[in-house]
């Protein structure tokens, strides 16, 4: 038998082979199979595993039990990893997947909210958020977005006692809020931020709140006005489809995906949701599901033949998604996911950094270099209002060229 070295670094706190605790056999079992139909592999569901049984020890060790479970717990867990002299290093990369399950299973209780804990100000975003939910018909994605962007103004009319004082709002109050929240951040969030506080607002007006129109008053950030779309040329497109390789599974899914978005002018979540039953083989058309909004696009030859060449290496999946993730939890892929995939692709072929919305802008901007119309192109991106499709216009450079007048000739 070898003997270790003095000078050897410890090994990590292990786990006994035959798990222990209240976990065990039977969560464990249940976690086990879990992870299976989920489509982890082998290695990957032994550390899960070695996370979980790591939990069911030190849940005995400090006399907690199953119907203990609740996030307060797991966040002491990964504290007590984290103060070991030798971590375990999957207990970060696992604890998600373990969280997940627990809540599946409903062995995680989730705290309940009172509402009548709430303070004035927090009340008062519930009821603003629940008006954009009935009266607006917003999602909650967007709701989420607003509260993130506009709720903070209520701190600046928030009394010492908590009540909000909605009769010290004022345009200067407003504009000096907009200005401090959208300092770190750029034109387009700038723009997102003014455009929840003027929602805030006319929520307090509408419901009588507030007794005056201050969204005239709320400055506009500079540069908010929309510039002209920037397409890719065709030899970045190119580019992007060299770097894919249809023989593995992740290459057919990536040029599917370049294909689809460049050709078809499919948003990034509109991709994310096609499901298998969108596509209508037979008739050569597929449906497209986006805000809310759905509308059929003809499948062209090339982009049918390289979904067909994905669907044929496409991995079984946990749902009937078009696009899904490669690796587990193989699953639809996400809006974000969608979007990543091409600035992945555009890293790999070595060119500037293009992401999934520029693509639809030169699906539109194809229609008209070939001679298409605004409402062509208003039908292939699926816009409900022609004045939003209007702005290609700005790069339809053979009708402009048209209207230009010759020079030293007087307009008629």
């Amino acid at each position: 038998m070898t003997k270790r070295s003095s000078t050897a670094r410890s090994y990590p706190v292990r786990i006994p082979r035959i798990p222990v605790g209240p976990l065990a056999p039977m969560v464990l079992g249940e976690y086990s199979r879990w992870l299976a139909g989920k489509g982890y592999s082998a290695g990957s569901a032994a550390a899960a595993m070695n996370v979980a049984q790591r939990l069911s020890m030190w849940m005995q060790a400090v006399g907690a039990g199953v119907d203990g479970i609740e996030e307060e717990l797991l966040v002491r867990f990964v504290a007590a990893e984290r103060s070991r002299d030798r971590p375990c290093a999957s207990v970060d990369s696992w604890i998600g997947a373990l969280r997940r399950f627990l809540t599946a299973a409903g062995y995680l209780r989730t705290a309940e909210v009172d509402a009548s804990q709430f303070t004035p100000a927090q009340a008062a975003v519930a009821q603003w958020c629940a008006w954009m939910r009935n009266q607006r018909g917003l999602t909650e994605k967007s709701i989420a977005a607003y509260c993130y962007y506009g709720a903070g103004l209520l701190d600046a009319v928030t009394a010492t006692d908590g009540s909000v004082q909605w009769g010290r709002l004022d345009a200067s109050i407003v504009n000096a809020y907009v200005t401090d929240r959208g300092r770190p951040y750029g034109v387009v969030v700038r723009a997102r931020i003014v455009g929840s506080v003027r929602c805030l607002l006319r929520w307090a007006l509408s419901t009588g709140r507030h007794d005056r129109d201050l969204t005239a008053g709320i400055l506009k950030p500079p540069g908010s006005k929309r510039s002209v779309p920037r397409g890719v040329a065709a030899a970045q497109v190119a580019a992007l489809l060299a770097v894919c390789d249809p023989a593995t599974a992740i290459g057919a899914r990536d040029r599917a995906l370049v294909l689809m978005l460049v050709r078809l002018g499919l948003r990034a979540g509109e991709a994310a949701r096609l499901m298998l039953d969108d596509i209508d083989w037979a008739s050569g058309q597929l449906r497209v599901t986006g805000k809310g909004r759905e509308h059929v696009l003809p499948l062209p030859v090339d982009v049918g033949q390289a979904l067909e060449a994905w669907l044929r290496l496409r991995p079984d999946a946990l749902d009937r998604a078009v696009f899904v993730r490669t690796k587990a939890p193989r699953q639809m892929m996400t809006t974000s996911g969608v979007s990543g995939v091409i600035a992945r692709l555009s890293g790999l072929a070595g060119i500037d950094p293009i992401y999934a919305h520029r693509l639809r802008h030169t699906a539109a901007m194809d229609v008209l270099a070939a001679g298409g119309t605004l409402s062509e192109a208003k039908e292939l991106l699926g816009h409900v209002y022609t004045v939003t499709t209007m702005t290609y216009a700005k790069v339809d450079l053979a009708s402009l060229r048209e209207l230009v007048v010759p020079f030293g000739q007087v307009p008629r």
